[in-house]
């Protein structure tokens, strides 16, 4: 009994002696970044905690500040440090079993006290390739522009079904930078993507989408990680609708005020750290020490677990919302990632792509498509160019309402592909980023359509060939033409033989049977002398009068019949004559492409890097095939820069150029020393040519068959095709109007010869009679 006060008394001491101990402040180190002070981490803290501000005086050494550090630790009896990573200060940490709160990187490899705040990259990669998995994505591509890149990248092709590619930028990328990168994924039609970029690149990054039209929806897609959602502001400031999502530690559809002077991230970290530090305060139990509580909430290896990640998402009214959760375990995909009920696709309704852009289109001047004005030079924009192209783009354009700006393309080539594999022309200013899409006489052909992708042609083209009108000579004979030489001759024989015929008719029978005075008083002249039957057929020709006629019947019948003669050979040769002084008779030795391949003394080329070039290249007909083995031969004088030049070589020598008949026809109609060559070959669509992928297409497709309902291409075309200035020489080479010859008149000739013969024969009769 006498020893129960000393027990109660020990007791009480040991009780005290406990409370005092639970109820200690823990000291905590604090090593200053940014705006983070000893008085911000106080004010995150609870109570129990004391922060004391670790010295940052610089050293001579790394040795010399690792002992600062070290009777720093001694002196002050530390539990902790918070703030950024120091390479000396994790040694010292490591060496005293002190934790250390890492707010940046950890590069250190060997740690166990050295603990990251923020989650390991490995960690993002993961939960990046969980939403990849979720959405099926077979092709994904990662901006980065440090070496957290390359750890997300890395985890990311541990799928080997899926395809990854990596763009790395430098920490202040230029746009030049930027727009290749995205030009080379265009290239390979990755579609979605994954950035990791500071904010002013990423800011880079989709202004550089937006120029390319890349953030339309569908199909890109953009995921961002983004801890605190400062950058959210940026996305949602891009009005058109961009597809992205959000991996982030916060989950506010709004974004709270940080601390006074705090980054956004700086007061993510001060927080993190405060509930780490908190928390471990209240599970001390049973002996544990506080280092022993905090390093239950990281790995082996000193990085968060336990953590989520809140996947973040637009909306209709441009505001971010949740739309799921990412937790960390080391489980299965589908249970770490949970999507919120209803968002099992990333879909959200657009507008046309380019509304709120302006589109760079790429023209080639070409008359009548692409035409510069008279005072070019004195006008701005737009304004500079006409033709059928220019006012096909601004019917398009105030269709769908979006901008546009017209440039010429800086090489003058439609587009071929080179030795190199690279393409030039507008075919290269498209894959290369610089134009939104190509508005010209660019025919559709399969090498183009694996480059680039077209819209449904606005209008079908054929080849044909221009050439010079040939020097036409005159005749002063020519009235002669609609009647061949034989039939002039015959005609000239027949006119003898039956004005011979009729004066020994008239001459016999007016002797036997009207040789009385009386009988012939009162009848005209009989043209019975040579001279007198010449000018009687020879007025009948003319169908002028005479003072002398038969007075036989033989003769009247043979006068019948020479008449009958007359008429139809002057009809026949009125009609011819109408027919040569109307059709305008081109001698030409070329009158079809064909007969280019058969001479070589006319030369003739077509445009390089044209379509047309690939037509000759890789055709399987023999006389295209030996067309193009001429013009391969003499490149120098048969390929021409452009089709101006090509109009200037055929007006001054001896060439016939291969092109576009749309263009041909415009050339020959404006210009009549030029015609036109047929038969049309080789039938190609023009179409307006867009980047590989690009989602407007098909916009733009509808646009053109619109117009084309509207009959507002047919107008186009009248404007630009439906004035002829000079006659359409090509009609004769196809519509010759031939001379008559005597297997067309024989039947005429025999005519006379039957009326000889019948008159003869009457007029036998008449003298058997008589007698």
């Amino acid at each position: 009994m006498a020893r129960l006060p000393l027990v109660i008394v020990v007791l009480f001491l040991v009780i005290v002696a406990c409370r005092s101990s639970s109820s200690a402040r823990h000291k905590i180190g604090l090593i200053p970044w940014g705006n983070v002070t000893k008085e911000v981490m106080e004010a995150a803290l609870s109570d129990s905690f004391t922060v004391i501000t670790v010295p940052t005086e610089v050293a001579n050494s790394p040795y010399e500040r690792m002992e600062q550090i070290y009777s720093f630790l001694e002196s002050q009896n530390l539990r902790g440090l918070v703030g950024p990573y120091e390479r000396e200060a994790g040694l010292v940490a490591e060496s005293q079993r002190l934790p250390y709160l890492s707010v940046t990187d950890v590069t250190s490899e060997a740690r166990d006290y050295t603990l990251e705040l923020s989650p390991n990259m490995a960690d993002i990669g993961m939960a990046a390739y969980d939403v990849a998995h979720f959405y099926s994505w077979s092709k994904i591509s990662i901006f980065y522009d440090d070496d957290r890149g390359m750890t997300l990248l890395e985890k990311l092709m541990t799928n080997h079904t899926m395809t990854v590619l990596g763009w790395r930028l430098p920490r202040l990328a230029q746009d030049g930078q930027v727009k290749r990168c995205l030009v080379e994924m265009r290239k390979v039609q990755a579609e979605t993507s994954v950035i990791l970029c500071n904010r002013d690149n990423t800011r880079k990054i989709l202004e550089q989408a937006r120029q390319l039209v890349m953030l339309s929806t569908p199909p890109y897609q953009w995921i961002f990680y983004d801890p605190v959602l400062e950058a959210t502001d940026l996305l949602l400031s891009f009005n058109i609708a961009i597809n992205f999502t959000v991996l982030s530690h916060l989950h506010h559809t709004r974004l709270t005020t940080p601390r006074l002077g705090l980054s956004h991230l700086d007061d993510f970290y001060v927080t993190e750290a405060a509930a780490l530090l908190t928390s471990a305060h209240r599970k001390i139990s049973g002996g544990q020490n506080i280092d022993s509580v905090i390093r239950q909430a990281f790995d082996g290896e000193g990085h968060r677990k336990k953590f989520t990640l809140h996947l973040m998402g637009p909306n209709d009214d441009n505001q971010i919302e949740k739309i799921g959760e990412w937790h960390y375990h080391e489980g299965l995909s589908d249970s770490r990632l949970q999507m919120r009920e209803g968002m099992s696709r990333l879909s959200r309704t657009t507008s046309f792509p380019l509304r709120d852009c302006t589109a760079h289109v790429v023209m080639i001047e070409d008359p009548p498509f692409m035409m510069k004005k008279k005072d070019f030079s004195s006008r701005k924009g737009n304004d500079r160019f006409e033709g059928f192209a220019v006012d096909l783009i601004k019917e398009v354009a105030e269709m769908l309402k979006f901008d546009y700006e017209i440039y010429l393309v800086h090489d003058g080539n439609f587009g071929s592909k080179q030795s190199d594999g690279q393409w030039n022309g507008m075919i290269g200013e498209l894959l290369a980023g610089n134009a939104t899409m190509s508005v010209a006489p660019l025919s559709i052909n399969s090498d183009r359509e694996e480059a680039v992708d077209f819209t449904k042609p606005f209008m079908t083209r054929h080849l044909s060939v221009l050439m010079r009108v040939p020097h036409r000579e005159t005749s002063y004979l020519e009235f002669m033409t609609p009647v061949s030489p034989v039939v002039w001759i015959c005609t000239l024989l027949a006119f003898i033989v039956v004005s011979l015929v009729l004066c020994v008719l008239e001459k016999i029978c007016s002797h036997f049977f009207f040789s009385s005075p009386d009988a012939n008083a009162n009848v005209n002249p009989s043209p019975n002398t040579p001279r007198e039957a010449l000018w009687f057929m020879f007025g009948s020709v003319l169908a002028g009068n005479t003072d002398s006629a038969p007075i036989t019947t033989a003769g009247r019948i043979l006068s019948a019949t020479w008449w009958f003669f007359a008429m139809v050979m002057i009809a026949c040769y009125t009609a011819n004559l109408a027919a040569f002084l109307t059709v305008k008779k081109i001698n030409t030795p070329i009158r079809s492409v064909m007969d280019l391949a058969q001479q070589t003394h006319i030369k003739y080329g077509t445009v390089k890097s044209s379509g047309v070039v690939g037509f000759f290249k890789n055709t399987n007909n023999h006389y295209f095939g030996k067309m193009w083995n001429y013009m391969s031969e003499i490149e120098a004088d048969s390929m021409v820069d452009n089709t101006s030049v090509a109009v200037a070589k055929v007006k001054e020598e001896d060439y016939a150029f291969i092109w576009d008949s749309t263009v041909i026809k415009y050339q020959a109609m404006k210009d009549c020393d030029l015609m036109e060559i047929g038969p049309h070959f080789s039938p190609k669509g023009f179409g307006i040519g867009v980047p590989p992928g690009a989602m407007y297409r098909e916009n733009l497709t509808m646009a053109i068959l619109e117009l084309s309902d509207q009959a507002r291409l047919q107008d186009l075309e009248t404007k630009y095709w439906g004035n002829r200035n000079c006659p359409d020489l090509s009609k004769s080479l196809m519509e010759d109007s031939n001379e008559l010859t005597l297997e067309n008149m024989a039947g005429v000739f025999f005519i006379v010869v039957g009326g000889i013969i019948l008159a003869a024969v009457v007029f036998l009769g008449s003298l058997v009679i008589g007698c």
